[in-house]
């Protein structure tokens, strides 16, 4: 029987890549889901019996579909308007909020969820171990620990702010963790008192990555700082790099890398110009 109109609980060795092509039809043409949310339930419903042949409940895993979603645009600031909305930071906690966002790549629950033992002072390191959502704390969406390198400035900033408050870097006068609203709230007024145009809280994880592939950042660097499970994530950011990789091609005629461009600055250089 067809999985959406049974009316019994389907075996799980039931489901096979017929059922689930019903269930992505069902989802997107009857009920009008979009292709994004029917990958997700799909990805949701893979995940149990992924663990289900773990738990050895079930032989095998089905083959599943293959859902197209197109990819989604994103917005970001680029070093001078970042500059320019930690300018009108109305006090030491709100700059040190939005520098975070802009210099480390964090999610918003990643940020909501750090703590002060995650901030390693002796390696120059962040450490992100968990992150926040709707209150809950749990794991980093990937699951796994992931280290950024701390900036001298955001080092600065966070020892601006050091406090006894609770373990929670960033939190409420009580001691509570901030929630995702607030930090909307310091964003969205940043970007109103410096004249600049609204973008999203995960806009500035953009900016992160952005901002390190225009200054000549490696792509594989940037996918391990934002923690990206796969390089076709990262490669979003890929048109952003300085000349698309023309310069190159300057090594087929003999030139040295970068010719092409004019650039006489190294890409270490401008890295280390941006994180600074």
């Amino acid at each position: 029987m067809p999985l959406e109109t049974s009316p019994r609980a389907l075996p799980m060795d039931e489901i096979k890549r017929e059922v689930l092509d019903r269930l992505i039809a069902n989802l997107t043409k009857e009920k009008g889901l979009s292709p994004k949310r029917a990958k997700n339930i799909l990805a949701t419903l893979r995940r149990i019996l992924v663990s289900a042949v773990e738990w050895e409940v079930l032989p095998a895993l089905p083959r599943f579909p293959k859902v197209k979603v197109a990819e989604s645009g994103f917005d970001f600031f680029v070093r001078e308007e970042s500059d320019k909305l930690l300018a009108v930071a109305r006090n030491p906690e709100e700059r040190a909020i939005l520098m975070f966002a802009f210099h480390t790549g964090a999610r918003a629950g990643e940020q909501i969820a750090f703590e002060w033992p995650d901030l390693d002072l002796h390696n120059q390191l962040l450490v992100f171990r968990r992150s926040s959502t709707n209150g809950i704390v749990g794991p980093t969406k990937s699951g796994k620990e992931r280290k950024v390198p701390l900036t001298h400035s955001l080092e600065a900033a966070l020892r601006s702010i050091r406090h006894m408050k609770g373990p929670r870097v960033f939190c409420n006068p009580d001691g509570k963790p901030i929630i995702l609203w607030q930090l909307h709230e310091r964003l969205w007024g940043g970007c109103r008192r410096a004249g600049l145009r609204r973008i999203r809280w995960h806009d500035c994880r953009h900016s992160f990555a952005s901002q390190l592939v225009i200054a000549g950042t490696p792509l594989r660097q940037v996918q391990e700082w934002l923690g990206h499970s796969t390089i076709l994530m990262t490669m979003r950011y890929s048109h952003l790099a300085p000349g698309g990789g023309r310069e190159f091609l300057s090594a087929l005629d003999g030139k040295k890398v970068g010719q092409y461009l004019g650039r006489s600055d190294s890409p270490n250089e401008q890295v280390a110009e941006i994180t600074n």
